[in-house]
């Protein structure tokens, strides 16, 4: 008789403790799920760089002539990268540069011009898309080709933001101020 209440006493404790809950585990998965749902979409948002920079060369040739070369970000103007990860967007705006070119030949200014990639566009319309979603990473002044041809060479190199992606863009200044752009060559 004893083990039959104990018997009795487990089954109604066995068959009371199972009234269909939840578990933790599902339990946890619920709340998070619905956590999520209530939140939205969470947007993070990110500038490179973050704040305004820029960079001055100022270069005095052995014949005299002087390169100044101003590269600096443009605030207004940028590249965006967004990614999505679950309830995550993360936005990358990439900010443009510009390029304020001076050239001055025995105390004359030879060319004065403001270089974005609205000008390598025109040169080139085939590029508009690639250039779109690129930023300018450097320009600078070729001293060996500009001291060995006559004219100004200045390199410019436009690259995609998080990747390997660049063209590399020669720009050749006569002493009359007239320019050829051309595309040296893609490096991935």
């Amino acid at each position: 008789m004893k083990y039959s209440i104990f018997i009795i006493i487990l089954l109604i404790l066995v068959f009371s403790s199972c009234d269909g809950r939840i578990s933790k585990h599902e339990s946890l998965k619920a709340s998070v799920e619905k956590f999520k749902d209530s939140t939205g979409v969470i947007e993070i948002i990110n500038y490179f760089p973050s704040d305004y920079s820029e960079q001055v060369t100022d270069t005095l040739l052995h014949n005299g002539n002087r390169v100044r070369i101003k590269a600096y970000t443009d605030m207004n103007h940028n590249v965006l990268n967004e990614f999505k990860d679950q309830s995550t967007l993360t936005k990358h705006y990439y900010r443009n540069y510009l390029a304020e070119i001076l050239i001055s030949k025995e105390g004359n200014t030879v060319f004065n011009k403001t270089m974005d990639k609205t000008v390598f566009i025109e040169h080139d319309p085939s590029l508009e898309s690639y250039l779109k979603a690129s930023t300018l990473h450097g320009v600078w002044l070729n001293q060996s080709k500009s001291i060995n041809n006559g004219t100004f060479v200045i390199d410019f190199l436009f690259c995609k933001p998080e990747t390997d992606t660049c063209f590399y863009f020669e720009m050749n200044i006569d002493e009359y101020g007239v320019f050829n752009i051309k595309e040296i060559e893609e490096k991935q």
